[in-house]
């Protein structure tokens, strides 16, 4: 019978990162991308209308220019909402000013279009979260009840690397060479 080996907290640390990145990465936001950069798009469209691309070229030279992400949005349903795009996102400059523009009284004029862009990013955002949300508390769950990595990897299958990190490797092997063990195992062989 093997010697189990047991989930430690440092090694329940690694598997609960490994399980993060796994169940985040594997979440399918396409959708949502699609409805962000429509928004993205339009922002920059209201942007420009309000900040032309020829004021900006001076605004620059004199190093006057920010780009913000969190701004608000007059939609044309009438309602005044903010957004806080992502920071990968390509929002073009705006004047310089030493708030978030969310936070003052910069709105700008969206399309129609961005009004549905925004509203159907945020459904398809809450139920990605949901779902996400809904993985990572199964994955908790099971990882808080197993008490040997044995039993995580029953049910998981953990890359070569997390399971030499949590010690689901021969750990005796370590502090000889190939030849000694070729070597030990023809000694033993020969007195049995």
């Amino acid at each position: 019978m093997t010697k189990k080996v047991k989930l430690t907290n440092a090694r329940r640390d690694v598997i609960r990162e490994y399980g993060v990145k796994h169940i985040s990465a594997n979440i399918d936001r396409t959708k949502e991308k699609k409805h962000l950069g429509v928004m993205t798009e339009a922002a920059n469209a209201a942007i420009r209308a309000k900040y032309p691309e020829a004021d900006m070229v001076v605004l620059r030279r004199y190093k006057l220019e920010q780009t913000d992400r969190c701004l608000k949005f007059q939609l044309p349903s009438g309602r005044v909402d903010g957004f806080n795009f992502p920071s990968d996102a390509a929002i073009a400059d705006i004047p310089y000013c030493r708030s978030c523009h969310y936070g003052n009284s910069d709105v700008f004029v969206v399309s129609s279009a961005f009004e549905k862009s925004f509203d159907e990013y945020a459904k398809l955002k809450t139920e990605s979260d949901k779902r996400q949300h809904e993985k990572m508390q199964e994955f908790m769950s099971f990882l808080g009840a197993c008490q040997c990595v044995e039993e995580v990897l029953e049910v998981i299958e953990l890359p070569e690397d997390i399971r030499k990190r949590v010690g689901h490797e021969s750990t005796g092997l370590v502090a000889v060479t190939p030849e000694t063990v070729k070597s030990l195992k023809a000694t033993f062989k020969k007195s049995a």
